[in-house]
């Protein structure tokens, strides 16, 4: 009898799970948030219909728009539709859906048949600054669509050219192309019998060998403190990391980047507490810092190690309809000599600044790079009026925490602030804006065009010693599964799949 547990037979069965897997998935699991779009009507508008040549054969037909004659005109209707499993938010659409149409000319489009989403938010009044048609293509914004919601987009065109490419981004979904799939309920039973009969085998298999951990698996408690902008990727790394190593706990707390060094700053290299260095029992948890750009001096027991390259937006409240500004801009903005938004081609709305506090390493890295200098002092509670401060030059508040920043501008007219991007996409009313006309990328900043950035360090009093828990976290930080986590919050993770920033970005 052949033996079940011979691990060319173990690394056989996995491999067809994750094959049967991978297909079932494709098939059931694509959709969780998905939009599709299918060409009805992709045609040549004939100058003279048949009837009227049978009936009129000296007429001549043509087209028109604006006063203006379409040349070689045709029309394309598209049926835009949610058949994902979920509704679909306007921080959703990461990036929003353009139609482009090669070889030939938008003239005209209208958005018809709406249901379950609202043809205004889809095809606003036009606004001059951001047109909806250049040239080939259309650019609708950010819309939220429910759950089997959809509409139509008719099209009038000019010219030769044949084709359509439609493009989006969605957070966790995708934009694709119609396709009918056939038996999609027997397809599911099927692979799901499949699986559950592979699973079945190696779960025999796995419990009847002994459990081999990755080296990076430590014991005991791990606490991380510091930026509240990294705090959700730390929470989920550090899930990530107790799902395979059962015998470590790990928190995190979002306390701003100098209270967390501050906080791993009184624990010792052995791990104790300096205040308690002294007595025999050692500290319940070793500590790890994470920290917005490197430490300042005044920390020389800390060991850095460089995670991720963050990129931060400056962001501002929609209603102040400004989504571009100058260096010499935001420094005249924080310094008071522009206070309302009409000064620099926005609406008549005063600024008002939602800042962090020293603690935050965001705050650091923006009065570095971007301002050149120190924040105002504060001047307001409710960052609405200088009720703190009435002669001060600017209205300005203080919030301890990222979140806290991004509601406040989320809420408040002519509200500005900044943030981490994935954070500043969540909320409606936050516009993140482009800083001397380049959008906050990881490529204008490996270009050197974008100054708004820095480096996520996690700190530790001393090196770890190797074998211990912050040792093998840290080990854990340099994996595929930790490096995608980092990729779909938007960082940038200094060391990933061969690719290095350690010698350029991420560089001590």
């Amino acid at each position: 009898m052949a033996d079940l547990t011979h691990p060319k037979l173990v690394a056989l069965i996995v491999v067809a799970i994750i094959v049967v897997a991978a297909i079932w998935i494709s098939i059931s699991f694509f959709r969780w948030r998905r939009i599709t779009w299918r060409d009805h009507m992709d045609t040549q508008i004939s100058p003279l219909p048949k009837e009227a040549r049978d009936s009129e054969p000296w007429a001549i037909w043509k087209v028109f728009t604006h006063h203006e004659e379409v040349a070689q005109p045709s029309l394309v209707l598209l049926r835009i539709r949610n058949s994902g499993f979920r509704s679909i938010s306007q921080a959703d659409m990461r990036r929003p859906m353009t139609f482009t149409f090669p070889g030939r000319v938008v003239k005209e489009f209208t958005v018809t048949d709406c249901h379950g989403v609202s043809r205004q938010l889809i095809q606003p009044p036009a606004d001059p600054t951001e047109p909806a048609v250049v040239e080939n293509r259309i650019s609708l914004p950010r819309f939220p669509m429910k759950r089997r919601a959809g509409f139509k987009l008719l099209v009038l065109l000019s010219g030769e050219g044949r084709g359509i490419v439609v493009k989006g981004h969605l957070r966790r979904g995708s934009v694709v192309h119609a396709t009918r799939v056939r038996g999609p309920l027997a397809m599911n039973i099927g692979f799901g019998a499949v699986l559950l009969l592979l699973v079945g085998i190696q779960a025999g298999i796995t419990f009847s060998q002994t459990p081999t951990l990755p080296a990076y698996c430590g014991s005991g408690q791990l606490a991380m403190e510091g930026s509240t902008a990294f705090a959700p990727a730390a929470k989920e790394i550090g899930s990530a990391y107790t799902a395979v190593c059962h015998a470590a706990t790990v928190s995190v707390s979002g306390i701003a980047t100098f209270n967390g060094l501050n906080a791993v700053a009184t624990e010792d290299p052995a791990g104790q507490s300096k205040a308690t260095a002294k007595a025999t029992a050692p500290v319940t948890a070793t500590q790890i810092a994470m920290s917005d750009g490197p430490a300042p001096a005044g920390y020389p027991t800390l060991v850095g190690h460089p995670v991720a390259v963050i990129v931060f937006a400056v962001v501002v409240n929609r209603q102040a309809n400004v989504f571009n500004l100058t260096t010499a801009q935001l420094r005249a903005i924080f310094s008071g000599a522009i206070t309302n938004w009409k000064q620099i081609d926005g609406v008549n709305l005063p600024i008002r600044i939602v800042a962090r506090t020293t603690s935050s390493g965001t705050r650091h890295t923006f009065d570095e790079k971007v301002l050149g200098g120190a924040e105002p002092p504060f001047s307001s509670y409710n960052c609405v009026t200088k009720n703190a401060v009435p002669a001060s030059r600017v209205i300005r508040c203080e919030v301890s925490d990222t979140s806290t920043l991004l509601q406040r501008v989320d809420a408040i007219p002519g509200a500005i602030g900044y943030a981490q991007i994935s954070d500043a996409a969540t909320y409606p009313n936050v516009e993140p804006i482009k800083i001397d006309g380049w959008d906050p990328t990881i490529g204008a900043v490996q270009g050197g065009f974008y100054p708004f950035w820095t480096v996520e360090y996690l700190y530790t009093s001393g090196t770890p010693a190797a074998g211990s828990l912050a040792a093998g976290f840290l080990d854990f930080m340099k994996t595929t599964t930790s490096s995608d986590i980092l990729r779909s919050d938007d960082y940038t993770p200094c060391d990933d799949r061969g690719q290095t920033l350690l010698n350029t970005l991420c560089r001590l």
